[in-house]
């Protein structure tokens, strides 16, 4: 690792610890940093009960869904040699959610049923998208993505018009579900993070990864169940949020280089630190109501994808 890399790390992890903090402190009710110490330290019992029943799950909520979707954006950038390439953006999140409101209506609910429909909805995109004639072309790979996305989208509103806005948010999250956003996120990017010279091998070419004895299919379609899963596993709990997988990739490839065993793991902690920080400020700007995480990364997400369009072209990502 070398020393740029090792003060981007050690700096995303200062901000991560500033963000959770100011996350614990903020909210309908303040606590100062004494107030904090005292509760966890057990000499105030009832600003410890709100922290641990309200703002602890959700702080863990949104630091590992935000480690998971930046990971999964980073992952399908690699399997598609596209920068733009995301779960969001694809359909992938989009049909996954779908499939969760339409199973609910036709069949009886089991454990963690959402996160099968999830991952089947998202798996069926990604196998559709990975065909040879959409790899080839990047700028219909995104568009087809879109379409998508927007399909999904449309059928999903036309089903329950509030389906959106009740499910893509972290507001009222359960110690239950964030548990399973634990179990299932750290299995998920600790793969991620064990697969992730693979994704450097498919800088290379099919045919030199078949010259050493590499398959190029079966490294991106390894890639992409990994993407799917952690995928799968964000939109089954809280919903469709946009627009991390693009942002905290690109960022962190500006930042630490073109390495992925460097960028997965420096995405998981940038993109926890975004996606906590915009929650926050989401919770906190317009009390006693709140603005979803989800609405706030499509506003800064819409004029961020249009500035990389500006900048560069769709072609392929080291």
């Amino acid at each position: 690792m070398t020393k740029r890399e090792i003060i981007w790390y050690l700096l995303i992890i200062f901000i991560l610890a500033i963000a959770i903090v100011t996350s614990l402190m903020v909210g309908a009710t303040y606590f100062s940093v004494s107030q904090l110490i005292a509760a966890f330290g057990g000499q105030d019992k009832s600003s410890l009960v709100v922290l641990l029943q309200t703002r602890l799950p959700r702080v863990l909520a949104s630091l590992v869904c935000g480690g998971m979707l930046a990971v999964a954006g980073t992952i399908s950038q690699a399997a598609f040699h596209n920068y733009l390439a995301d779960p969001s953006i694809l359909g992938v999140t989009s049909a996954g959610s779908f499939l969760i409101l339409l199973a609910g209506f036709l069949i009886p609910a089991f454990p963690f049923d959402k996160l099968l429909y999830a991952f089947i909805g998202g798996g069926l995109i990604l196998v559709f998208l990975s065909s040879r004639k959409l790899l080839q072309n990047s700028y219909q790979l995104i568009i087809v993505g879109v379409v998508l996305s927007l399909t999904f989208s449309g059928f999903q509103q036309l089903f329950s018009e509030n389906s959106i806005a009740e499910t893509s948010t972290f507001n009222g999250i359960t110690w239950s579900d964030t548990l399973i956003l634990l179990i299932f996120g750290t299995i998920g990017m600790a793969a991620a993070i064990i697969v992730s010279p693979w994704a450097n091998y498919l800088k290379m070419s099919d045919q030199q990864l078949a010259s050493r004895g590499l398959s190029a299919v079966f490294i991106r379609l390894s890639l992409l169940v990994i993407v799917v899963y952690l995928a799968a596993g964000v939109t089954s709990v809280i919903g469709v949020v946009p627009f991390v997988g693009i942002i905290v990739p690109n960022v962190a490839r500006r930042l630490v280089g073109r390495d992925y065993q460097t960028i997965v793991p420096f995405s998981m902690l940038l993109g926890a630190a975004v996606l906590l920080t915009v929650d926050t400020l989401g919770r906190t700007v317009a009390l006693p109501s709140e603005i979803p995480a989800a609405t706030i990364m499509t506003v800064i997400g819409g004029p961020f994808l249009i500035w990389l369009l500006w900048r560069q072209s769709t072609n392929e990502v080291e």
